[in-house]
């Protein structure tokens, strides 16, 4: 009797709960623009109220500074200095000028300070950005405008994306996929990492819809925030001419940023290739005057490993893009249709994260965050009509 009474409480509980959850799949489409909004505006008051104070955003505010028209090395250091003294704790700032013997040098010698600042010119669109904002706010609080703004519009354009593609009820995934990728951390450094995501991915959603003016104008202002993704603007223009899906916009951004590449880094005063990746993945000189170390393949190999390992064990990048390669090999077997530019992008995000590799290795996962989203955002979308309820009248679409 006990195990009858039982088996008809079970009965009726999964009949209550299945009731439940298409009621809830009926509203899904509105869950999941809510849950999305709330995810966004947590993650750009973290931004705010909590910012991640690292040592580039003393070079950014020096560049920027200069962008203005200053160019004393001495005004430049005080500037930079002073103006994260007056921003954040006694403690952070000792981390930043008292940790290391390579930060101890960059608080005590202008000259020294002033030689990294090549690496950070280039990143125009931010510097320049970050320079013209500071005639209205200080330095330091227009850096955070730059990560927490772009934040809130790459929440935005997250949910816009879902809802042009009908797949809002997916959003619980497009929240997992931000939260893997490190959404957070974007929205915390003061870096060009937000500003130039949010242009990336508005620039890879216009390229879905074919809006080819918008391709254009928003991939060149993707390199000039992050030069480095040249790399998949070019790969995208191979691929998407490979599978037949030319688009002019690629093309032309391809062609201008490679122009601008070399007169913008010479000018910049970047040190080079080689210079850069040896201070990156072998040591942090304190001065990079008279610095030309011989290019060595062993070292280029040993670093290449470093960056794999560093990426396995301390970062989530690359465990994001097995899943999503997974994810996508499922859904190839079990015949989930993509569109032939939903192809190209996936194509060409596997092959450019594989170039960039090659030419200059990064374990962070603040420098994959745009390709992961993009990558992730295909996928979903590819899932939206799925009926994860066969059975019932409702259905999850809301």
């Amino acid at each position: 009797m006990v195990a009858a009474l039982v088996e008809e409480i079970n009965v009726y509980s999964l009949a209550i709960g299945e009731w439940l959850l298409r009621r809830l799949g009926s509203f899904a489409a509105l869950i999941g623009f809510c849950l999305l909004v709330a995810f966004t505006l947590t993650i750009a008051a973290a931004g705010w109220f909590f910012p991640i104070n690292n040592w580039d955003m003393l070079a950014y505010l020096a560049s920027a500074h200069e962008a203005t028209g200053v160019t004393d090395p001495v005004a430049l250091h005080a500037y930079a200095y002073e103006t994260m003294r007056a921003n954040i704790s006694d403690g952070d700032f000792t981390v930043l000028t008292q940790d290391r013997d390579y930060r101890i040098r960059q608080y005590t010698d202008p000259a020294a300070f002033n030689t990294m600042l090549g690496f950070y010119r280039v990143k125009l669109l931010y510097v320049q950005t970050v320079a013209w904002l500071s005639g209205f706010v200080d330095g330091y609080t227009a850096m955070k405008l730059l990560s927490v703004v772009p934040s809130l519009l790459i929440g935005a354009l997250v949910t816009f994306w879902l809802a042009t593609q009908r797949a809002l009820h997916l959003a619980p995934l497009a929240i997992a996929l931000l939260v893997a990728a490190l959404f957070g951390d974007i929205s915390r450094e003061g870096t060009p990492d937000a500003v130039s995501s949010l242009t990336f991915i508005a620039a890879i959603f216009a390229f879905l819809a074919r809006r080819e003016g918008l391709v254009f104008g928003l991939l060149v202002l993707t390199f000039l925030a992050r030069p480095d993704h040249l790399a998949y603007v070019g790969v995208l223009m191979v691929v998407s001419l490979l599978l037949g899906q030319r688009s002019w916009g690629t093309i032309a951004a391809f062609f201008v940023s490679l122009a601008l590449y070399v007169p913008m880094t010479k000018a910049g005063g970047h040190p080079g290739w080689w210079v850069h990746f040896y201070f990156t993945h072998v040591e942090f000189v304190p001065t990079l005057a008279g610095f030309d170390p011989d290019f060595s393949i062993v070292t280029y190999l040993k670093s290449q490993v470093r960056v794999l390992v560093r990426s396995l064990v301390e970062e989530t990048w690359l465990a994001v893009m097995i899943i999503g390669c997974f994810a996508w090999w499922q859904m190839v077997l079990r015949g989930v249709r993509l569109a032939n530019r939903e192809t190209c992008i996936l194509v060409a995000t596997l092959l450019a994260i594989g170039a960039k590799l090659v030419v200059f290795p990064l374990h962070e996962t603040r420098f994959w965050f745009p390709y992961l989203i993009v990558f992730g955002m295909v996928l979903i979308c590819a899932l939206r009509d799925i009926d994860f309820f066969p059975k019932g009248r409702g259905g999850i679409h809301g």
